[in-house]
């Protein structure tokens, strides 16, 4: 294969001829306008109202390029692979084609337009709202997060959802040839596939290949295992089977490790030289989605390698609304911070794109599973179009085919939310709010299982998220079978607490907002916009009533801080807890619910949303949290204010049987032990066990019963006027070392009477800028908050329970951090401090 790169600059203009510029391909308008000065950065204050006229006019990138084969060139082919999204593609003048879909990449032979020596190639995009305009008054789609007239019917159009703006962010809708744009010729691979058929005699990888040109070509794999051993396979025809006797499993991060064996399909021509290769990494695993009756109905948990896995992630959006921007170092360090926090799972939700390649080798790299929405959200689509249709099947034929071998790809599941808010379940006809089944039914029930069927033919399919199976479809909050979507808290107003109550077999989304730390705020805000309630803090929230929403959870269970950066940080720990209350809960009731992702991981522009990591990659306090409730092993604590009773659950994730014990302790705020046990504890893999259960109220005795039998209850004699001012507190350890830690309260902080504490910070140096600090209190400091002023820091954990009996270690990075520097400037802000005393 031949191959000539038009990668590089470009020539920008608008069709009217105002502008001329510079421009980069890959990219988009919105970043070349940046990179020119011409427009200013769209997160500062209002300024995204300033982007809104680049959709409304036509671009058109122009390039020069010199064709000198020197030789004949066996059809050569122009292949764009991302163009956003209308466009008509010209070559010297010529049409050659006109593109309608975001997430196809299109080629068009081009021969007959080509000559020797300067060619002039154009990208013509066409506004897109003329089109939305049109398309609507045909044929109005309801959607929700529809914040500009001019963008309702996005639905019409194959084009990344939340550009045109979702409740966590802006409004930019993108323009340009988002992805490569290459001009191809000769012989050369068109697609390599990999099937694995696991047996006892180990795993046999039939490698399929086919190829453009080159008919009496032939094909040769190479097969390198993780131990370096390599098979060398000539296939006639282009197929192969290779049978691997002792095979090195793929496992999700936790469950084992990650091996990656390597297959090189080499095209041969008839002197033997090489002339086209496809590269496959290949992880030899099974991975089923177990739909089968139980005693709650129906199960819905994901079996690796005949093995259970209680799925543990969280939602992911696009990491930039112009996603050329985002470079593989951007991706790595987004997936390292979900490993960190013990995910096992990300979902690529179907707002946004079909990542890039780099994003599903590092989720095979890492063990990360990955639940891949297909591109639909929120809204409806015309399915009764049958050239709609006939453009979905082709995105959807290109992105399974070249997703399909990943070993992190768990399941593809056809849209976001569709059957839980836009279909007519009563009549067959669209209303100011549905669609009819019978149109929904062309592209999800039809078409796209379909293309999985074919293309694929191993990975589960789901219609819908959230989804209910069987008779019951209408109804996507069954509790007995499907996937879940539960914003009673958010959206329904519920108590933190109610969550659980929830009994959904798996929940794929559910969340909390937050803002981002005070640095991040301080980049998009001027001094006078860092106040609740004023524009530019209203002006980057997106849900409706969303800081209302934050601010009554907030003063539900916390004091309001007198300071704006303390409260910025409190909105972030009552988001952490909420998310906390539901998947501990989700934990101690697996093999009932197998799985909890919280909606968001990341975000796409600083505001109030609900992610875990801000725009910068900043931690929030959920992130932190998400970090100890997806550990691999650990304790909850379920209290009941009503009676006094906690119970002491462990939930074990690993992939061997856990045995260790748990240290409870019940004190007041001094830290003063009033009651106190061990318990020795035994916990199955993949498994939760309540270990013991502790009274505070019903007994008056003298308590100080120091081991308990397993699933004992032990009843403590604390007055039945104290339970305001105790703590209970569970530190799970394993041969003498901790390995989860919970605090468990009978009523809210806000009403606690805290205490200030001391708190003694002792640090030494790792490495240089790497330092362990030992943190000690000399009275109960829940959620003791990190913070290093003015400097840009990477704490191994934070928001900390630190008691006189509990002191916590904590690993901190940081350009030029010296234990010196760590011991003077490392402030730690207690809920004392952080509620005003």
């Amino acid at each position: 294969m031949t191959l000539n790169s038009l990668d590089g600059i470009w020539s920008l203009r608008d069709e009217a001829g105002e502008f001329t510029l510079e421009a980069a391909v890959p990219g988009c308008v919105h970043t070349a306008l940046l990179k020119q000065g011409m427009l200013r950065d769209p997160w500062f204050r209002d300024r995204e109202k300033d982007l809104q006229w680049v959709c409304a006019r036509g671009w058109i990138y122009q390039r020069s390029f010199d064709w000198n084969p020197g030789k004949s060139v066996e059809d050569p082919e122009l292949v764009l692979e991302g163009l956003d999204t209308l466009c008509e593609v010209r070559l010297n003048g010529q049409h050659l084609l006109s593109t309608d879909n975001m997430f196809r990449t299109w080629s068009v032979k081009i021969a007959n337009s080509l000559k020797t020596g300067e060619n002039t190639l154009e990208l013509r995009f066409a506004s897109v709202l003329p089109f939305l305009r049109e398309a609507r008054e045909r044929r109005p789609l309801p959607a929700w997060n529809e914040f500009r007239e001019e963008f309702r019917g996005r639905g019409h159009l194959r084009k990344m959802a939340c550009g045109f703006g979702w409740d966590w962010g802006f409004m930019a809708p993108g323009i340009g040839p988002w992805k490569s744009v290459r001009i191809v010729s000769g012989p050369r691979w068109s697609r390599v596939t990999v099937d694995q058929q696991h047996g006892p005699e180990g795993v046999r990888l039939r490698c399929s290949g086919e190829w453009i040109n080159g008919a009496d070509h032939r094909v040769r794999y190479r097969l390198t295992a993780p131990n370096g051993r390599e098979t060398v396979v000539d296939a006639a025809g282009g197929i192969a089977h290779i049978l691997i006797e002792d095979p090195a499993l793929w496992w999700p991060v936790g469950m084992g490790t990650q091996p990656l064996y390597h297959l090189r399909a080499e095209l041969v021509d008839g002197a033997g030289l090489v002339v086209d290769t496809c590269m496959r990494r290949v992880g030899l695993r099974t991975i089923r989605l177990d739909q089968a009756p139980d005693a709650f109905g129906e199960s819905f948990r994901f079996i690796v390698n005949g093995r259970p896995v209680f799925a543990k992630g969280a939602n992911w959006v696009p990491a930039d609304l112009w996603p050329h921007r985002v470079d593989p170092a951007t991706y790595e360090g987004l997936l390292d911070d979900a490993a960190a926090a013990h995910m096992n799972m990300i979902r690529v939700w179907g707002g946004g794109i079909y990542e890039t390649d780099t994003f599903y080798d590092l989720c095979d790299e890492k063990g990360l599973l990955v639940w891949q929405d297909f591109m639909f959200a929120c809204g409806t689509y015309p399915g009764g179009d049958p050239v709609f249709v006939d453009n979905v099947e082709a995105e959807a034929r290109e992105q399974v085919r070249r997703l399909r071998d990943h070993a992190c790809l768990a399941l593809w599941c056809g849209n976001n939310e569709i059957e839980q808010g836009f279909i007519n379940w009563k009549t067959d006809a669209w209303t100011d709010t549905t669609m009819p089944l019978t149109e929904y039914a062309k592209i999800f029930d039809e078409c796209l299982p379909q293309v999985v069927r074919e293309e694929d033919g191993t990975t589960p399919y789901i219609p819908s998220s959230g989804h209910t199976p069987g008779q019951n479809r209408s109804d996507a909050h069954d509790p007995t079978c499907g996937d879940a979507h539960s914003w009673s808290v958010w959206f329904g107003g519920e108590p933190i607490e109610a969550q659980r109550k929830w009994t959904y077999r798996f929940m794929s989304e559910f969340g909390f907002q937050s803002f981002p730390e005070p640095s991040t705020v301080e980049a998009f805000t001027e001094l006078a916009d860092r106040a609740f309630g004023s524009w530019v803090l209203d002006f980057h929230q997106r849900s409706p009533d969303g800081n209302r929403k934050i601010f009554q959870y907030l003063l539900d269970w916390f004091r309001p801080p007198g300071k704006f950066d303390e409260l910025l940080w409190m909105t972030q720990l009552i988001q952490g807890l909420c998310v906390q209350v539901a998947v501990e809960h989700g934990r101690r009731i697996q093999g009932r619910m197998d799985g909890v992702l919280y909606w968001q991981l990341n975000d796409v522009w600083p505001g109030a949303t609900w992610s875990s990591l801000d725009v910068r990659r900043k931690w929030k306090a959920l992130h932190y949290l998400a970090r100890r409730f997806f550990a691999p092993v650990m304790v909850s604590l379920l209290d009941d204010p009503a009676s006094g009773r906690v119970e002491v659950h462990v939930s074990n994730h690993r992939s061997t049987d856990f045995s260790g014990r748990v240290r409870w302790e019940i004190t007041d705020m001094r830290g003063e032990v009033l009651d106190a046990g061990v318990i020795a504890t035994a916990v199955a893999t993949q498994a939760n066990r309540m270990v013991a259960a502790v009274e505070t109220r019903t007994w008056r005795g003298s308590g100080g019963c120091d081991v308990l039998p397993l699933e004992s209850v032990h009843r403590s004699h604390i007055p039945l006027d104290g339970d305001r001012e105790i703590l209970v507190w569970a530190v799970c350890e394993e041969n003498g070392e901790e390995v989860s830690r919970n605090l468990a309260t009978f009523a809210r902080p806000k009403h606690w009477s805290l205490l200030r504490p001391e708190i003694t910070v002792a640090a030494e140096e790792i490495s240089p800028g790497e330092v362990r600090l030992h943190l000690r209190s000399n009275v109960c400091a829940p959620w003791t908050r990190l913070e290093w002023p003015g400097e840009e820091a990477r704490w191994s954990d934070n928001f900390l329970h630190l008691g006189p009996r509990h002191p916590a270690t904590v690993i901190v990075k940081g350009r030029d951090l010296t234990p010196t520097r760590a011991r003077a400037e490392v402030r730690c802000i207690s809920l004392y401090e952080a509620m005003g005393g």
